[in-house]
């Protein structure tokens, strides 16, 4: 499937949403963004989750050898990065009303279309970055599974 245009994309919201009255057209693009933000919301969860169990096991899986700390330590700094493409690039706040033009609805419209591509080109670089840190992550644990008597490290009482 071909990727629309900006133009051929507004053309068809026009079409199909905007027909009868374009702020139908205003409200779908308003609903994109919510799922969008609701998508970013799970990222930044398991972004939470990784940064938790690292707490919790880390240094067991880094007491493995070099290589295994050296996995978890990069896992979790590149899943910190992709939580903060998720709150700089996703999750900021700039609200519909405010773009310009302010009278203008079909230049709004176009407008907030362009401001939901530019949200969803950082999000789909923050689950890049996120699968990059997991990745990581469960190498490191492999490691570790692999090496079950290597843990120089004793876990905390």
């Amino acid at each position: 499937m071909n990727k629309l245009t900006p133009d051929q994309e507004y053309n068809r919201i026009m079409a199909v949403y905007g027909k009868d009255d374009p702020l139908d057209a205003l409200n779908l693009v308003e609903r994109q963004l919510h799922t969008l933000t609701q998508r970013a919301q799970m990222l930044l969860g398991l972004c939470g989750i990784v940064i938790t169990v690292t707490g919790f096991s880390g240094r067991i899986i880094a007491g493995t050898n070099r290589i295994a700390q050296l996995l978890i330590v990069s896992g979790v700094g590149i899943t910190l990065l992709a939580a903060g493409l998720v709150v700089g690039g996703v999750m900021k706040l700039h609200w519909i009303t405010q773009q310009p033009p302010e009278s203008d609805l079909p230049q709004l419209i176009r407008s907030s279309l362009a401001y939901r591509d530019r949200k969803m080109r950082y999000y789909q670089k923050a689950v890049f970055v996120l699968l990059l840190g997991l990745t990581c992550y469960v190498i490191a644990i492999a490691i570790m599974l692999l090496n079950p008597h290597a843990s120089t490290v004793s876990p905390a009482r």
